[in-house]
């Protein structure tokens, strides 16, 4: 049979609770690309070009690649926000979302281990 819903009914799915709540109070779409900024440490080179964007489904492992390749240098040592290294096999979007600030992924670079 047919019957109006109530409020004490369940909603039929997850994306249905999510219509539910105001605006404010839904999670945010992941971004299709996230802004990285490159920050040198150390004796490190300071690059020309610091920032751009990658789309959120990359490795961080792409990020380095393209940190190697714009230094010259085959080994370098990477951390987010000036305290760990992430995982090379980890999405940017995760790390963006875990660690971003003011809309941005930092990425403090160096050609010697800087923190530990």
């Amino acid at each position: 049979r047919n019957r109006l819903m109530s409020a004490e009914d369940p909603p039929a799915s997850p994306a249905a609770a999510a219509a539910l709540l105001p605006a404010s109070a839904r999670p945010a779409d992941p971004p299709a690309k996230v802004v990285v900024l490159l920050k040198a440490t150390g004796d490190a080179p300071i690059l020309k070009q610091n920032k751009f964007k990658i789309s959120a489904h990359e490795k961080f492992e792409k990020v380095v690649s393209f940190l190697g390749a714009q230094l010259g240098k085959k080994q370098i040592f990477v951390y987010l926000n000036s305290a760990f290294t992430p995982r090379y096999d980890e999405t940017v979007a995760n790390l963006y979302e875990w660690h971003g600030v003011e809309g941005k992924l930092v990425v403090n670079y160096a050609t010697t281990p800087a923190w530990g």
